[in-house]
């Protein structure tokens, strides 16, 4: 386990040993990322530079990034839904113009016939929306394997084939996981990945996170509505069409238009109480509301924040409507009795087998199966163009699962990362991935902090509360006043959505007519904003959590980061409030031995976002004066890269460089 900071060269440091090792014993190393950015750098600067030394002494490491299946194309489904553009457009030719969609399949066919492309959605010379991209993605379970009239050509498989004669491999967490999955699951029969003798995570501290994203389980509207629509294509096209007829077509997309609206139904009932600013309702009023579609239910779970619900209690869906879904899981089985091509029936059996897994998800979250010390259940608003509630069951402790699948089994492993450590230790990472002995190291930063930047807690912050909602005015009237002293050029980082909404809105029309522009997350998509962020150089940007870390912005645009709380963990939070449960049955402190820790180590993902390379300079401001009022805040402090500690706000003036001013030579003069 190796704690560096940025600027150490993680990369380089565990790139070169791999390669050692690897041309010493012929065996593979996987390298696991957890962002796109880190794989880009490992695969087009970091692993050719080392392999183009070793090659000059007559070492040649073969290396590949491997992704998921879904980024590559099925030549099954696509040639499938080529013919039937081409059959449409046939019928209406010279009657309609070719639409975008059809145009955008044409661009693909050319592709493909020229053999220009691998496959790879990222490799694509221009976007394919994803409303295309789903019907022809690889997919594992409506894969034919041997039975693929294309397998010889499966881009997907070409791929898996070249990695066997790789030394290096770079995946990311949730693909490396998803391995360990299938192959737990196959008990050792099938895997994503060839073998390995060695791994190294980088970017480790969220292997917990991927990991138990990996083993949970959900059910949603647009997950059934999917499989809905692929039950209406697969009974309305081929031999099915012909055997079935308009009638009973007709029967089969009432019966699944049913049963979408009644999930519909179930779903709203269970919505998070006070999402969207609605009067929370009493809890009879609410079991009300769910024995309104199901009158013998009413079941009972508390709300955990507006967006979030844990449930307790079995029986949230009634079991009428689970058994409705059998009853098409049933019907979809006898289509196999009919007289299908050996492609046809392989889709019938790949559907029947979506509809029994879907069942299987649904059951085991109304059953609350394995509740207590081992799963947590609750209900969540995806928000999108609707908002949808999803039902989600997920482990409490992957710590078990990680030793008996990875730990125990693989020789050596790596776990790098910027943030790892907590007050000069490993144990909490330890004590959650359950990591027993290992080698330590925690380096330095080769950055000059105590010249580089200053860390600010402002002197009026001091007895402020940050729980009290008035907190929302003070934090606003102190990033008008920073703005000042930063022209722009700032983050400020939020650990609620609800307090970036409510502060945002009180300020972005005051920090513009200062002349500096606001981005705000969630009015476009996180790479849009950044990019614009970088293009203003003096723009101010308000940002929630995935601005606290994987935000790489060098030179004097992001010359200030502000942090509006210390980013302790929702205790409400459905997983979050399971786990403190069953750490105290266990004897446990929750917050000293799990919130502080991840506080902790977020904390230092924020600060990390300001000091980039070795000329950058700034401030980090912490409006949050319990970093230095309350006992634990020593502890935290200790772990914060060391840059010069100060309560008088004027310092951040001084600590930000100046803001570039245009030269003359950088103007162009025309005459009107």
């Amino acid at each position: 386990m190796v704690e560096a900071g940025t600027g150490v060269g993680k990369s380089l440091a565990y790139l070169v040993p791999a390669f050692l090792w690897t041309q010493a014993t012929r065996k593979r190393v996987i390298v696991s990322t957890h962002t796109v950015n880190l794989q880009q750098q490992l695969v087009h600067k970091d692993l050719p530079l080392v392999a183009a030394i070793f090659k000059s002494q007559g070492f040649d490491t073969q290396y590949a990034l491997f992704k998921g299946r879904n980024h590559y194309l099925c030549l099954r489904k696509w040639t499938r839904l080529y013919e039937d553009t081409e059959r449409q457009l046939s019928l209406v030719a010279g009657s309609l113009q070719e639409n975008q969609e059809d145009k955008l399949i044409e661009d693909l066919y050319a592709l493909l016939h020229e053999g220009t492309w691998d496959g790879d959605r990222d490799n694509l010379p221009f976007p394919v929306p994803d409303s295309i991209w789903t019907d022809i993605a690889s997919e594992s379970d409506r894969c034919m394997s041997s039975r693929c009239p294309y397998r010889d050509q499966c881009l997907y498989q070409k791929h898996r084939k070249h990695l066997e004669k790789c030394h290096i491999i770079v995946v990311n967490h949730a693909l490396f996981v998803a391995h360990l999955r299938l192959l737990q699951e196959s008990m050792g029969r099938s895997s994503l990945l060839p073998g390995f003798e060695a791994v190294v995570f980088d970017e480790a501290h969220h292997l917990e996170d991927v990991t138990r994203s990996s083993l949970a389980t959900e059910v949603s509207y647009s997950q059934f509505k999917r499989l809905a629509d692929d039950t209406v294509r697969l009974a309305s096209t081929g031999s099915l069409d012909k055997a079935l007829g308009r009638d009973q077509l007709r029967r089969i997309r009432d019966a699944l238009d049913d049963r979408l609206r009644a999930l519909d139904g179930i779903l709203r009932a269970l919505e998070p109480q006070g999402f969207s600013g609605q009067r929370i309702p009493s809890p009879s009023a609410r079991a009300k509301s769910v024995r309104s579609l199901y009158p013998e239910n009413g079941p009972q779970y508390e709300c955990a924040n507006r967006d979030k619900a844990r449930i307790r209690e079995k029986g949230i869906v009634d079991e009428r409507f689970i058994k409705s879904l059998e009853e098409l899981a049933g019907l979809v089985e006898q289509w196999e009795d009919m007289d299908l091509s050996d492609e046809e029936r392989f889709e019938v059996g790949s559907l029947e087998r979506r509809y029994l897994s879907l069942i299987e998800n649904l059951r085991s979250i109304n059953n609350l199966e394995g509740d207590g010390d081992s799963f947590v259940y609750w209900s969540e608003v995806q928000e999108g163009p609707r908002s949808r509630v999803t039902l989600k069951r997920s482990p409490l402790e992957i710590g078990p699962y990680l030793h008996e699948n990875l730990w125990s089994k693989v020789p050596s492993a790596v776990l790098t990362s910027a943030t790892l450590a907590t007050g000069g230790s490993f144990d909490y990472m330890k004590r959650i991935l359950s990591i027993g002995e290992a080698r330590e190291v925690i380096l330095g930063s080769p950055f000059e902090y105590s010249r580089q930047a200053c860390l600010c807690v402002p002197e009026d912050s001091y007895g402020k509360d940050p729980n009290d909602p008035k907190f929302n005015d003070y934090v606003a009237e102190k990033i008008l006043e920073i703005v000042d002293m930063t022209c722009g050029r700032m983050f400020v980082l939020f650990t609620s959505k609800k307090a970036l909404e409510t502060v945002s809105s009180r300020v972005k029309d005051k920090i513009e007519e200062k002349g500096y522009p606001v981005l705000i997350q969630g009015e476009a998509p996180r790479e849009v904003l950044l990019s614009r962020f970088k293009e203003s150089g003096k723009a101010v940007l308000f940002g929630l959590d995935s601005f606290w870390e994987g935000v790489d912005v060098p030179g004097d645009a992001l010359s200030c980061v502000v942090l509006t709380r210390l980013p302790f963990p929702v205790p409400e939070d459905p997983v979050m409030q399971a786990r403190e449960e069953l750490w105290k049955s266990q004897g446990l402190v929750p917050f000293t031995q799990y919130s502080l820790p991840q506080a902790t180590l977020k904390l230092k993902q924020g600060f990390g976002r300001l000091i980039r390379t070795k000329t950058d300079r700034g401030a980090v401001v912490i409006l949050d004066p319990r970093i230095v009022t309350k006992h634990y805040g020593k502890s935290i402090l200790k772990s914060l890269p060391p840059a010069r500690l100060t309560s008088d706000i004027e310092e951040v003036r001084r600590a930000v460089p100046p803001p570039q001013v245009p030269s003359l030579q950088s103007f162009t003069l025309r005459r009107e």
